[in-house]
Protein backbone atom coordinates (compact mmCIF):
# COMPACT_ATOMS: atom_id res chain seq x y z
CA UNK A 1 0.00 0.00 0.00
CA UNK A 2 1.32 3.13 -1.20
CA UNK A 3 1.57 6.08 1.85
CA UNK A 4 0.46 9.52 0.88
CA UNK A 5 1.41 12.39 3.15
CA UNK A 6 -1.82 13.81 4.93
CA UNK A 7 -0.67 17.47 4.43
CA UNK A 8 -2.41 18.10 0.83
CA UNK A 9 0.25 20.29 -1.69
CA UNK A 10 -1.25 22.81 -3.87
CA UNK A 11 -2.77 22.18 -7.09
CA UNK A 12 0.28 24.77 -8.16
CA UNK A 13 3.14 23.01 -6.78
CA UNK A 14 2.01 19.76 -7.59
CA UNK A 15 1.92 20.49 -11.17
CA UNK A 16 5.25 21.60 -11.28
CA UNK A 17 6.69 18.23 -9.75
CA UNK A 18 4.38 16.37 -11.71
CA UNK A 19 6.17 18.20 -14.70
CA UNK A 20 9.42 17.27 -13.45
CA UNK A 21 9.01 13.55 -13.15
CA UNK A 22 7.39 13.60 -17.07
CA UNK A 23 10.32 16.00 -18.18
CA UNK A 24 13.18 13.50 -16.52
CA UNK A 25 11.47 10.40 -17.51
CA UNK A 26 10.70 11.66 -21.24
CA UNK A 27 14.72 12.15 -21.27
CA UNK A 28 15.89 8.73 -20.17
CA UNK A 29 17.30 7.55 -23.42
CA UNK A 30 18.43 3.50 -22.73
CA UNK A 31 16.58 0.41 -21.29
CA UNK A 32 19.70 -0.05 -18.83
CA UNK A 33 19.69 4.04 -17.87
CA UNK A 34 15.87 3.72 -17.31
CA UNK A 35 15.91 0.46 -15.28
CA UNK A 36 18.38 2.20 -13.09
CA UNK A 37 16.44 5.30 -12.75
CA UNK A 38 13.34 3.25 -11.49
CA UNK A 39 15.47 1.02 -9.00
CA UNK A 40 15.81 4.11 -7.79
CA UNK A 41 12.59 6.07 -7.52
CA UNK A 42 10.75 3.04 -6.28
CA UNK A 43 10.36 0.55 -3.78
CA UNK A 44 10.75 -3.24 -4.76
CA UNK A 45 7.08 -3.38 -3.92
CA UNK A 46 5.99 -0.54 -6.39
CA UNK A 47 8.01 -1.67 -9.37
CA UNK A 48 6.24 -5.27 -8.84
CA UNK A 49 2.67 -3.48 -8.35
CA UNK A 50 3.51 -1.50 -11.60
CA UNK A 51 4.63 -4.83 -13.61
CA UNK A 52 1.86 -6.84 -12.73
CA UNK A 53 -0.92 -3.74 -13.24
CA UNK A 54 0.77 -3.61 -16.84
CA UNK A 55 1.15 -7.54 -16.96
CA UNK A 56 -3.04 -7.51 -16.63
CA UNK A 57 -3.96 -5.24 -18.97
CA UNK A 58 -2.11 -7.20 -21.68
CA UNK A 59 -3.49 -10.43 -20.46
CA UNK A 60 -6.70 -8.89 -20.58
CA UNK A 61 -6.41 -6.91 -23.49
CA UNK A 62 -6.01 -11.21 -24.86
CA UNK A 63 -9.10 -12.31 -23.44
CA UNK A 64 -7.29 -14.05 -21.11
CA UNK A 65 -9.58 -15.23 -18.37
CA UNK A 66 -9.60 -13.10 -14.37
CA UNK A 67 -8.80 -16.63 -12.71
CA UNK A 68 -5.79 -17.74 -15.29
CA UNK A 69 -4.57 -14.42 -14.98
CA UNK A 70 -5.20 -14.34 -11.17
CA UNK A 71 -3.44 -17.65 -10.98
CA UNK A 72 -0.20 -16.83 -13.01
CA UNK A 73 0.60 -13.14 -11.85
CA UNK A 74 -0.62 -14.07 -8.47
CA UNK A 75 -2.95 -11.15 -7.95
CA UNK A 76 -6.47 -11.66 -6.82
CA UNK A 77 -9.23 -11.97 -8.61
CA UNK A 78 -10.54 -8.74 -7.43
CA UNK A 79 -7.38 -6.78 -8.73
CA UNK A 80 -8.21 -8.36 -11.58
CA UNK A 81 -11.45 -7.50 -12.12
CA UNK A 82 -10.88 -3.71 -11.12
CA UNK A 83 -8.19 -3.14 -13.66
CA UNK A 84 -10.75 -4.79 -16.50
CA UNK A 85 -13.80 -2.19 -14.98
CA UNK A 86 -11.06 0.55 -15.17
CA UNK A 87 -10.43 -0.71 -19.13
CA UNK A 88 -14.17 -0.23 -19.70
CA UNK A 89 -14.07 3.06 -18.13
CA UNK A 90 -11.36 4.08 -20.54
CA UNK A 91 -9.04 4.75 -17.70
CA UNK A 92 -5.94 3.39 -19.86
CA UNK A 93 -6.48 4.95 -22.45
CA UNK A 94 -3.20 5.69 -23.35
CA UNK A 95 -1.60 2.90 -21.92
CA UNK A 96 -4.18 0.61 -24.49
CA UNK A 97 -2.42 2.43 -27.42
CA UNK A 98 0.93 1.35 -26.49
CA UNK A 99 -0.50 -2.29 -25.54
CA UNK A 100 -2.18 -2.62 -28.82
CA UNK A 101 0.59 -1.81 -30.86
CA UNK A 102 1.78 -5.25 -32.47
CA UNK A 103 5.42 -5.20 -32.17
CA UNK A 104 4.67 -4.24 -28.30
CA UNK A 105 2.45 -6.92 -27.84
CA UNK A 106 5.27 -9.57 -29.39
CA UNK A 107 7.47 -8.20 -27.08
CA UNK A 108 5.91 -8.89 -23.73
CA UNK A 109 4.54 -12.31 -24.95
CA UNK A 110 8.11 -13.66 -25.65
CA UNK A 111 9.19 -12.30 -22.47
CA UNK A 112 6.04 -13.89 -20.39
CA UNK A 113 6.35 -16.97 -22.40
CA UNK A 114 9.82 -17.44 -20.54
CA UNK A 115 8.69 -16.01 -17.19
CA UNK A 116 5.41 -18.03 -17.10
CA UNK A 117 7.37 -21.56 -18.47
CA UNK A 118 10.15 -21.12 -15.26
CA UNK A 119 7.81 -20.25 -12.73
CA UNK A 120 5.06 -23.38 -13.47
CA UNK A 121 5.45 -26.67 -12.76
CA UNK A 122 6.06 -29.33 -15.90
CA UNK A 123 3.07 -29.75 -18.44
CA UNK A 124 0.15 -31.92 -16.44
CA UNK A 125 -2.70 -32.77 -18.28
CA UNK A 126 -4.08 -31.99 -22.14
CA UNK A 127 -4.28 -28.34 -22.93
CA UNK A 128 -2.46 -26.59 -19.83
CA UNK A 129 -0.44 -24.21 -22.51
CA UNK A 130 -3.13 -24.00 -24.84
CA UNK A 131 -3.29 -20.68 -24.30
CA UNK A 132 0.60 -19.64 -24.48
CA UNK A 133 -0.02 -21.85 -28.07
CA UNK A 134 -2.12 -19.50 -29.21
CA UNK A 135 -0.54 -16.59 -28.50
CA UNK A 136 2.88 -18.02 -30.03
CA UNK A 137 0.81 -18.90 -33.27
CA UNK A 138 -0.82 -15.07 -33.00
CA UNK A 139 2.64 -13.57 -32.73
CA UNK A 140 4.83 -16.47 -34.40
CA UNK A 141 6.90 -15.70 -31.15
CA UNK A 142 8.88 -18.90 -32.41
CA UNK A 143 10.72 -16.72 -35.06
CA UNK A 144 11.37 -13.50 -33.06
CA UNK A 145 13.91 -15.23 -30.66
Amino acid sequence: MVNVSKQRLSRNVLNQINDRLISVVSNLKTNSFTGNFLDDLLSESEKITLAKRLAVIFMLQENISWYRISTLLKVSQTTVRKIAVDIDLEKYENILKIVNQRKNRITFWTGMEIVLKAGMPPIVGKGRWDFLNDLDEKYNLKNKE
